[in-house]
């Protein structure tokens, strides 16, 4: 059972590759949507870039988020032993989450964690991190290491309070969990 786990995990985590580094070609992340487009309708052509540059911009549109860093807005931070935590959450709007759909991905948000170290500000970008909605039955995404940060994407409810558990594995080896409350409205 547990080879069957992990052979699962390796499976998914391989074929996403080519996705997630499509996706995050960009620092600001505006190719996530373009590799969600590529991924539903196939190899993207060259002359297609500019449409789904277009569709990228609209799949990020959303939740009333001022459109800073990207349509992220940072929504805490919290600091364990020298490593501080910053998150921030960018919410899908109605036509990125039914593309998302129809690609069997139920999601309403993406997730960005950010590490540092406490005394030099130096970002902390290697090692292991997931995040958990905290109360909900969902088992912990794993955050994908994207620039100098991790990411993925959670499903919320609907509006109300969440709080976001995130533990990690840094390259200290140390085992750290972090706790950010979210608002969504």
């Amino acid at each position: 059972m547990k080879r069957l786990t992990i052979a699962l995990i390796a499976l998914v985590f391989t074929m996403g590759l080519p996705i997630f580094a499509l996706a995050m070609s960009q620092d600001d992340h505006s190719g996530h949507g373009q590799a969600m487009v590529a991924m539903n309708h196939g190899t993207m052509q060259h002359g297609d870039m500019a449409q789904n540059k277009e569709m990228s911009q609209d799949m990020h549109k959303g939740h009333n988020m001022a459109d800073m860093d990207g349509g992220f807005i940072e929504v805490g931070k919290d600091t364990r032993e020298g490593v501080v935590a910053t998150v921030k959450v960018k919410a899908y709007d109605e036509k990125a989450m039914a593309s998302m759909a129809k690609m069997g991905m139920n999601v309403t948000h993406h997730v960005m964690v950010s590490f540092t170290d406490e005394k030099s500000g130096a970002a902390i970008a290697d090692g292991k991190a997931a995040v958990k909605v905290k109360g909900q039955d969902a088992k912990p995404v794993m955050l994908m290491q994207m620039s100098a940060g991790f990411g993925g994407d959670v499903t919320l409810a609907g509006p109300g309070m969440y709080t976001f558990e995130i533990g990690t594995k840094l390259a200290d080896g140390n085992k750290r969990q972090f706790e950010v409350g979210f608002h969504n409205q």
